[in-house]
């Protein structure tokens, strides 16, 4: 099992699964708050809670990390079903707009890779999660 992990870690951290995006840092601030609203009011399986949790940190050190009004974020692929999930959550409510705007964005990136983001989202739960708590 250690074996399959790794390679998925390493196959899953090289660049070309890295998308940089520039996000306005009130944008952040609110995708934080939907994350912090579907991890303390919503069942989530574990791969979503780590990747909701991960995406937390990212947001909130990306937004922290400048003085712009745009901060720098640098997301791996793999995070792009989350996101999608929690525009799917969220998608009735006018307050988190900008999440809706980011889905639309990264849905491009899905489209491109699709073959490699399929592989992932077939793995195993507890896979997603070693891999997820490693890129």
């Amino acid at each position: 099992m250690n074996v399959i992990t790794d390679f998925y870690q390493f196959k899953y951290s090289r660049d070309s699964y890295y998308i940089d995006l520039f996000i306005n840092t009130k944008a952040l601030l609110i995708i934080e708050q939907a994350l912090d609203e579907i991890l303390s009011s919503f069942y989530t399986t574990k791969d979503e809670q780590c990747a909701y949790m991960r995406l937390k940190e990212l947001f909130k050190s990306s937004r922290e990390a400048t003085n712009s009004m745009y901060a720098e974020v640098r997301m791996n692929k793999c995070y792009i079903k989350y996101i999608k999930n929690l525009y799917c959550y969220f998608a009735s409510r006018i307050e988190y707009a900008p999440l809706k705007i980011l889905n639309e964005y990264l849905q491009v990136f899905m489209i491109e890779d699709i073959e490699n983001i399929s592989t992932f989202i077939n793995l195993n739960e507890d896979i997603k999660v070693r891999v997820l708590s490693n890129i």
